[in-house]
């Protein structure tokens, strides 16, 4: 390990050891990743039962957001805590994190490493095509930095596979979204491969900026035992990676995965993220009222709710399928 990365490696982690948590006996009918939190929330999301825990009554700034330095060192504290619990709960043997170059997935695995130790964490990186070639040597360095255990699938050939099978029943193997969502199940379908093989718990690090914005494949980067930064918006996570100390240049600035080709729907918007996330806490965490959200961030009222019209039509990707005998909404 070469100078820079050994200080990036202590700027992740500083002087912080844990002891792996105590393991109940591994039960012989399924593995960890089959966990199921007692319970979910009345609105179907696919958080961890208490997930919100680690954020309640964070100190915000005058937008609601929690990007303070005291706000971000309560975090530092938390959310480690959080994933050493899910462990213990679970009987699992560790964490496994899919790394993608982006800032959440970087800081995830960083704060999985906290939790249980760099010999309890599991990184994959799997890239599929050629342009994906400095995004993978990224989060491997990522990787290697941490000292965790990683892996690179190259999942191009299993992608051509699906392709050549569903292109013999006529099906649109030349389709993009198609193909992007394909690749996000795929990498889903691996990840969780491991961790039933190895007895892991699977972290998701989709932020609330993107789950509320349906910037995600439903069953595929939302799929996971727990979703680590559900509660936070993007801007927070970002916040919380510099506070951490993650070099900018280990990770791709993009407003989803780097590792998905196509704009997401904060580029579409061409609006700052702080903007939208401003939006999205006043509207969905707080309940304020369209017209008075656009009178206090001082923004276009047709912005407002184009942002409600999108978290309304991707609600889908945040519920529950639904049942008989459920009541829709």
């Amino acid at each position: 390990m070469n100078d820079d990365l050994s200080v990036f490696h202590r700027g992740f982690r500083p002087g912080l050891e844990r002891v792996p948590p105590g393991r109940p006996a591994r039960p012989s009918s399924h593995s960890a990743s089959d966990y199921c939190p007692s319970s979910s929330p009345a609105d179907g999301t696919m958080t961890a039962t208490g997930s919100d825990t680690a954020v309640r009554e964070l100190p915000r700034d005058s937008d609601g957001l929690a990007t303070t330095d005291e706000a971000l060192t309560t975090l530092r504290e938390r959310l480690p805590p959080f994933l050493e619990q899910l462990v213990a709960d679970a009987g699992a043997d560790g964490l496994v994190v899919r790394l993608d170059g982006s800032v959440e997935t970087t800081v995830a695995a960083t704060l999985a490493v906290d939790a249980i130790g760099e010999e309890h964490v599991t990184g994959l990186v799997m890239p599929a095509f050629i342009s994906h070639e400095a995004i993978a040597r990224n989060a491997e360095t990522v990787a290697e930095s941490l000292g965790i255990e990683h892996s690179r699938l190259q999942l191009q050939p299993v992608l051509a596979a699906v392709q050549g099978a569903v292109g013999e029943s006529d099906g649109p193997v030349d389709d993009a979204i198609a193909t992007n969502n394909m690749l996000s199940r795929l990498r889903m379908a691996c990840t969780y491969y491991v961790a039933n093989t190895s007895n892991l718990l699977v972290v998701g690090p989709i932020d609330r900026t993107r789950y509320l914005l349906g910037s995600a494949t439903k069953y595929g980067e939302t799929a996971a035992d727990c979703l680590l930064f559900g509660d936070l918006y993007q801007t927070e996570v970002r916040a919380l990676a510099r506070h951490i100390g993650i070099p900018e240049d280990l990770t791709f600035e993009t407003a989803g995965s780097p590792l998905y080709d196509g704009q997401s729907a904060i580029e579409q918007l061409d609006v700052p993220p702080e903007t939208v996330d401003r939006i999205l806490r006043l509207r969905f965490d707080q309940e304020v009222e369209r017209a008075t959200v656009a009178d206090r961030l001082e923004v276009d009222p047709e912005l407002v709710d184009r942002l409600d019209e999108w978290c309304v039509r991707t609600r889908h990707k945040r519920q529950q399928p639904p049942t008989p005998g459920v009541d829709r909404c």
